[in-house]
């Protein structure tokens, strides 16, 4: 059965930020491509059909949590207090129950640039290889084969993204060897797909990730709290059942999450 990680990221690999922008995270989510064909597109087809008019020819609706939050068109309906009910209770449902397993890696860049003053491995590859070791390590636990996709970004930055992955794929990491890697991942290349083309995978990531992010953010020194009510149902379904963890122990540190440097 082959598998698919679906990535979306929060936050950007600029190496010199201001505070509000000193974190940067990965959320993958893996999923069977039979479990995202036949469970997890219908039900977000499903869902948008029904409450944001969506029809994936004359009128495709795209799941953008930015636009969401706003309610902004096509979710302006969301301003309708019944309907912003009935979208938090089902989108959280799916979060609850469609077949995929979660996995967020953060890094603190200012700290990174902080503790290796000489040498710097970018940010966004540092992620990445940090969850494609993760993936690798659960394909390999369950007998799987599978390939990545993320949304692509600009130009410049995913060419150097597929170059960092295949870099990945032919030569291991630290802690796992080029052949377990390239047994694991049935190509070398990065696969890019917007979400405009109605990926559901990519929606799904869409939704949670950002919450994820303030949740793996609050383990740093310094940092508050999420307050958002939305985005700690969220976190409470990913921490119950749907993080990554260890299967002796149930820890999810170092599976599920995994904060850099």
């Amino acid at each position: 059965m082959t598998c698919r990680l679906y990535i979306d990221e929060v936050g950007n690999e600029d190496m010199n930020p201001p505070e509000s922008e000193r974190f940067l995270s990965l959320t993958g989510i893996i999923t069977k491509l039979h479990g995202h064909d036949h469970v997890i597109t219908p039900e977000i087809e499903k869902l948008k059909t029904d409450l944001f008019a969506h029809h994936p020819v004359t009128n495709p609706v795209i799941l953008h949590r930015r636009e969401i939050v706003r309610k902004e068109k096509p979710f302006d309906a969301l301003w309708i207090p019944a309907v912003n009910t009935e979208w938090e209770t089902r989108i959280l449902g799916l979060i609850k129950s469609l077949p995929y397993i979660a996995i967020t890696v953060m890094i603190d860049k200012i700290e990174h640039l902080n503790r290796y003053q000489v040498w710097h491995f970018n940010p966004y590859h540092y992620c990445l290889t940090a969850l494609v070791e993760r993936y690798v390590l659960w394909l390999n636990s369950h007998d799987q084969v599978g390939d990545v996709v993320a949304e692509p970004r600009f130009r410049r930055v995913d060419k150097k993204l597929k170059a960092a992955f295949k870099y990945i794929h032919m030569n291991g990491t630290t802690n796992i060897p080029a052949a377990t890697v390239q047994k694991r991942l049935t190509s070398h290349e990065l696969k890019f797909d917007p979400k405009e083309n109605n990926i559901c995978g990519l929606q799904l990531v869409d939704m949670i990730a950002h919450p994820s992010h303030h949740n793996v953010r609050e383990g740093y020194a310094n940092q508050p709290p999420m307050t958002a009510p939305f985005g700690l149902k969220v976190v409470e379904i990913l921490t119950k059942d749907r993080y990554r963890r260890n299967p002796w122990n149930g820890v999810i540190m170092g599976w599920g999450i995994k904060r850099l440097p």
